[in-house]
């Protein structure tokens, strides 16, 4: 999943009692409050969702649209610990860690009235590994066969790989009905069917999506919803403006720009989160002929040519200039794709980072690069007036160093489009973030990763995420994790500029709204107080 500003929260347990005005550092035992049956929630996302296939699916407003519609294998409680969903149990793992059995639940039933079984397990997994275009292919790719039998699954691995249970807790882990995968092949988002409290309506490219309660759910006595419409609203004041005016009851991504507003409106409240992803900016050095097509060759750009030139283009950038001038000090500046104060944050440590600009360096940087002078740098970067901004400071601040930056403002989903088949050269883009590590950084750092769109490929770093992967211990795997990061540094396939501190907001008539751990605006049980 990319997306133009990663958007979820790390810490304390966020799962808020919004309806009872409660903020998200408030901390109250009051009874959650009585909601009416009915209704339609319309709730505002700041971009369009990406294919609604959870093999082919990347971005995070997708990730919350999914959550209403496809169930997973397991899932994360408030306390960010992962628990079965569709599963019954935790899985078990052999004495090797080279085999997993997960037992499933009985008697659910898929949104189409067809039964939820093994079989359905296998039929999906095995379409997240083998289907073109897969950016779920990376995430099991240690599975190399999936055997099914009774209410039984088992994962064979080629070798012991840590995460697997934190990748069946994401899209890996969505199970998607055999009826509607047969009829569909790859275009099942056309027509999405899951098991989930709520079904698929209708879409109109960017506007909305609709779903309506299911009446195959296995919980429905808790769903009270009619309805879910997913609006599509790009610009930021116009997304705050339709908040304050009722015409959504949910609103993620407020932006600075329009924080003061809605924190003086007392009919809102506001919700505050931190997120474990990162965002960045992705350089094209090898993905000269689109993502996965191997082995990446050079595009022969200046700035993928030349690793002194990416260095010097970093050392010119002033992360705190940019949290003060673009995002009014709502940012947490930083340069790793794991976020401070999570358990991952130790395999930074001794890793160089500077969150101010060295003019001095980057202008060293540039003379040893042998780039000419107002050398060419092309920036993709949003539609949105926060995007555009941040653009003109980033080439502000390269101007001097003799850089020339160019921005390229486009829509979301075209931009992912781009830069899956190599159509740009740099990316103002990011990552929403995993409570696993792995996460954050095997599909974008290894060279076989679904989701390297840098074309990046170094025989150390494939080495240590691969022996990541592996490792037993966390101190193992921070060990290798260190050595990843260590040398993608030097590399810079990809500048990791700052950690967002998100802003939802929503209609103090809404309740049963949860925002965990993972910055996921929950609503499938939401509804309207009585």
């Amino acid at each position: 999943m990319r997306i133009t500003r990663a958007r979820v929260a790390i810490g304390a347990v966020l799962v808020l009692a919004l309806a009872a005005g409660v903020g998200a550092s408030a901390r109250t035992k009051a009874a959650p409050p009585a909601l009416k049956n009915g209704g339609t929630l319309t709730v505002a996302l700041d971009s369009d969702p990406d294919a609604l296939d959870p093999t082919l699916a990347r971005t995070f407003v997708g990730r919350m649209v999914f959550l209403d519609m496809c169930e997973k294998l397991y899932d994360l409680n408030a306390k960010l610990q992962i628990v079965p969903q569709l599963a019954a149990s935790l899985p078990t793992l052999s004495a090797d860690k080279k085999t997993v059995t997960i037992k499933l639940r009985t008697g659910i039933k898929f949104n189409d009235g067809t039964p939820f079984n093994a079989a359905a397990v296998k039929q999906s997994l095995d379409r997240h590994k083998t289907l073109k275009g897969s950016a779920r292919a990376s995430e099991l790719s240690p599975v190399s066969s999936v055997d099914a039998s009774g209410n039984t699954v088992v994962l064979h691995l080629t070798d012991r790989y840590s995460p697997i249970t934190a990748q069946l807790a994401d899209r890996a882990g969505m199970i998607m009905s055999p009826k509607a995968m047969d009829a569909l092949g790859d275009k099942f988002a056309t027509n999405p069917v899951c098991v989930g409290p709520f079904m698929f309506k209708d879409r109109v490219a960017g506007d909305h999506i609709t779903l309506v309660r299911s009446p195959f759910y296995y919980n429905k006595k808790n769903v009270h919803l009619d309805s879910i419409v997913w609006k599509i609203i790009t610009d930021p004041a116009a997304r705050a403006a339709n908040l304050r005016s009722g015409d959504v009851n949910v609103s993620e991504g407020i932006a600075s720009t329009e924080l003061p507003g809605v924190q003086r409106d007392k009919a809102l409240q506001l919700v505050k989160s931190t997120s474990i992803g990162y965002q960045g900016i992705t350089i094209n050095i090898g993905n000269s002929k689109g993502l996965g097509k191997l082995p990446y060759t050079n595009t022969g750009t200046a700035i993928a040519k030349s690793a002194d030139l990416r260095e010097a283009f970093e050392d010119a950038l002033d992360r705190n200039v940019i949290n003060k001038v673009v995002f009014n000090n709502t940012v947490k500046p930083d340069c790793f794709p794991v976020a401070p104060g999570t358990p991952w944050f130790p395999a930074t440590k001794g890793i160089p980072c500077k969150l101010t600009a060295n003019v001095k360096a980057a202008k060293a940087a540039f003379a040893r690069s042998g780039a000419s002078p107002g050398v060419t740098v092309h920036l993709m970067i949003g539609t949105d007036t926060v995007a555009a901004r941040l653009g003109q400071v980033i080439q502000s601040m390269e101007k001097p160093i003799g850089i020339n930056v160019v921005l390229d403002p486009t829509e979301f989903v075209t931009s992912l489009n781009h830069e899956d088949a190599g159509q740009f050269e740099t990316f103002a883009i990011g990552w929403s973030g995993r409570i696993d590590a792995d996460g954050n950084t095997f599909n974008f750092l290894q060279t076989t990763g679904s989701q390297n769109d840098s074309g990046y490929s170094n025989p150390v770093v494939d080495r240590a995420m691969t022996n990541e992967r592996k490792a037993a211990s966390l101190k193992a795997r921070l060990v290798s994790l260190h050595a990843a990061l260590a040398q993608a540094a030097k590399d810079r396939p990809i500048i990791y500029l700052y950690h967002a501190i998100n802003y939802d907001a929503q209609s103090k008539k809404v309740g049963g709204m949860q925002l965990f751990g993972d910055g996921l605006v929950r609503v499938q049980f939401a509804g309207f107080k009585k």
